[in-house]
């Protein structure tokens, strides 16, 4: 074999054609004889390469059978540039060298006969062709047994069987984003289960959102940090959300994993995705693709933009602003329809009613957009907001709109992540539609506790929505916590204090926290525990006392626990119970004091009414500190049970004060009656 190698490239050294494959078609329009197309390869690999592929296990064979398949050889060099060029214009570095060597690779991990079927050979082709450059040996590896696994059980599109190497490059370019990890693509491929034609709407799964719960902006590094090591990249966007770029390889990638030709593309402020439409049989466009669109990957380095460019003449087509406009509008209905959460459809829609819609035809839209509520919240509330707009000055019909809209909207309490914030998502903008009118805001907040009753998180969304904006003057408080009560009432929605209790204090809001337990005071005033009339003192320490100004966090909660209590942990007033919080077993059983900001801390006073064997469920005690919640610092510690242990820490800072046992305790509840931190605010 090493012999016909130099031979050939001796042969081709004294003036062999060079051959060039086309950019556009699919196959050479003129058949070319073996020994032309094996010499422009071997010219382009080296005889370095050659050689060392050669002289590895199974690499011998593989380059004979390779140089003997014209088909094959003509594929790998005419399928376009290596490594694809981008809409920046930057052409890919990887040599065609490199490629061989990543093909002999895949090859050689080939199990079964796999990559000697076409599906499998032209799929570890574009694979060595797009990725040889940027993944590792062991990840194209990984990811050619993804493809070998679902093409034999069935989970690839039908299209794949009869896809040449150029298409499977447009499969496997993964959106030009050497992030996907091979568990983020078995993911995402046993999540996009769908119709070939419904992965246009795949993206809208993933919530459309800025800030994830903790209000980390998705253009910051912590945006996804919490969840990092739990879910995947895909999982993530899924479960959180995100926007733009997130969204657009969510869609194109869900479409990838199934053998579907695919590839992102950029605009000015978001990106979207291009998807092969089959029936069509031309490029289709997804994620509201319009304008000047460049696509991230593209095969053809003649003219970059041509794929783009041919979308943009059809689509442009379907927007013209004349006598189809019923024709079409009929065709967006049906595909909001049929994918709730269809960006691409409404958008158009709006931008024929803005030219001529009639109020009929703008009802018929806003209606549409109610029904995509249940999958796409953020979206459809995005879209319904410009529904209202249209009623212009008609504040009254506008506001019967919005509190339709608010009707329709339902809880997705199947999503692990609240997949909309009601505050900042919906009932802060309605508000702002109407000018911050006070009368408006109440009838906001009434339809809001109307349409919410019952909903677990919602209901609570409301309710602080409402104390934020309409506990301003003591009449307004007096009116807010009537409104709440007879709501309760009258849709018999018992208000779950300590849920809401609870959900405030996991989610680290002091001011939630706070409000509950004022509502609670005056709705419910038998679950507010009374005070025995003792009064812990203030000057222990030095300073004052800062833990009634912020919230009580547990390592767990259980059956025994009372969220209503947690407050009596943190003031200096005593109360009848044993204990203000209880929580499961756990070897690392805490509960810990989070302050509304950085302070000087420099006392603790921890306060156990157990006795026997109950008070020794806190021992051995370690007291700990932290200005994040992250890194903490031992304090003080304690061995043996009593009634009150104090601990004097001498004005280090912190923002959260914990009591706990430590790592190698015996595995126990954890119950105390107070925790009072003392020392100066910096905040």
């Amino acid at each position: 074999m090493k012999t016909k190698i130099l031979l050939a490239i001796a042969i081709f050294s004294t003036g062999m054609a060079v051959w060039a494959a086309p950019t556009k078609a699919k196959q050479p329009a003129v058949k070319r004889d073996l020994n032309t197309v094996k010499n422009y390869i071997m010219r382009e690999v080296g005889t370095q390469t050659l050689k060392e592929i050669t002289e590895k296990e199974g690499g011998k064979a593989f380059l004979e059978k390779f140089f003997k398949d014209q088909d094959w050889m003509e594929q790998f060099a005419g399928s376009g540039p290596v490594g694809g060029i981008t809409s920046y214009g930057c052409k890919a570095t990887p040599s065609m060298a490199k490629c061989l060597e990543a093909l002999d690779l895949l090859y050689w991990n080939d199990k079964g006969g796999w990559g000697d079927t076409k599906t499998g050979r032209n799929m570890l082709t574009s694979l060595a062709l797009n990725h040889a450059h940027d993944f590792g040996d062991e990840k194209m590896v990984e990811i050619a047994e993804c493809y070998r696994e679902w093409d034999r059980n069935g989970t690839l599109h039908t299209s794949s069987q009869n896809m040449d190497v150029r298409e499977w490059r447009e499969v496997t370019n993964f959106g030009q984003n050497s992030e996907l990890d091979v568990e983020s693509l078995r993911w995402i491929h046993d999540f996009a289960t769908v119709p070939g034609d419904k992965y246009y709407g795949l993206p809208w799964e993933c919530s459309y959102r800025l800030k994830n719960c903790f209000g980390a902006s998705v253009h910051g590094s912590d945006y996804y940090r919490p969840w990092h090591h739990r879910w995947n990249v895909q999982e993530l966007r899924y479960r959180v959300g995100g926007v733009c770029g997130a969204l657009s390889k969510f869609g194109s990638h869900g479409a990838e994993a199934h053998g579907i030709r695919s590839y992102t593309a950029g605009q000015p402020g978001h990106c979207a995705y291009m998807l092969w439409d089959f029936k069509e049989n031309r490029w289709g466009h997804a994620y509201s693709v319009t304008g000047h669109t460049s696509a991230h990957f593209v095969l053809s380095d003649e003219h970059k933009f041509a794929a783009a460019e041919e979308l943009n003449r059809y689509y442009n087509d379907k927007r013209r602003m004349d006598a189809e406009f019923l024709r079409w509008k009929g065709e967006y209905k049906k595909s909001m329809q049929m994918c709730n959460g269809n960006w691409q459809a409404a958008d158009d829609w709006l931008k024929v009613l803005r030219q001529k819609g009639s109020r009929e035809e703008w009802d018929d839209f806003g209606a549409t957009v109610r029904e995509t509520f249940s999958d796409a919240p953020c979206l459809g509330w995005n879209l319904y907001r410009k529904y209202l707009g249209s009623f212009n000055a008609d504040k009254g019909k506008m506001l019967e709109a919005a509190k339709l809209g608010l009707m329709a909207l339902k809880e997705n309490t199947e999503k692990t992540v609240e997949n909309i914030y009601l505050d900042e998502t919906i009932l802060d903008p309605l508000a702002n539609l109407f000018g911050n009118d006070k009368n408006v805001k109440w009838t906001i907040f009434e339809s809001a506790l109307a349409s919410y009753a019952g909903s677990p998180t919602f209901f609570r969304q409301a309710i602080n929505w409402g104390s934020v904006n309409l506990m301003v003057t003591p009449e307004d408080t007096k009116r807010y916590l009537k409104t709440v009560g007879l709501a309760a009432k009258k849709y018999k929605c018992s208000l779950d204090y300590s849920g809401m209790i609870l959900s405030a204090s996991k989610a680290g809001d002091i001011t939630m926290f706070k409000q509950v337990y004022k509502l609670m005071d005056a709705l419910e005033p038998k679950e507010a525990t009374k005070a025995t009339g003792k009064v812990y003192p203030k000057q222990d320490y030095g300073g004052e006392l800062l833990s009634a100004d912020g919230l009580l966090q547990i390592s767990s909660t259980c059956g025994y626990d009372s969220p209503a209590r947690y407050r009596n942990a943190l003031n200096a007033e005593d109360f009848a119970d044993m204990s203000a919080f209880h929580t499961d077993k756990g070897k690392e059983a805490w509960a810990q004091v989070m302050l509304p900001g950085e302070s000087e801390i420099m006392g603790v006073t921890v306060v156990d009414r157990a006795s026997g064997y109950n008070a020794t469920r806190q021992i051995p005690m370690e007291i700990s500190i932290s200005i994040d919640g992250v890194a903490w610092e031992k304090v003080g510690g304690a061995n043996e049970p009593k009634g009150e242990f104090k601990f004097n820490v001498g004005g280090k800072k912190a923002k959260y004060v914990r009591v706990g046992r430590p790592k190698d305790a015996k595995e126990e509840v954890y119950h105390l009656h107070k925790i009072l931190v003392y020392g100066k605010k910096l905040y």
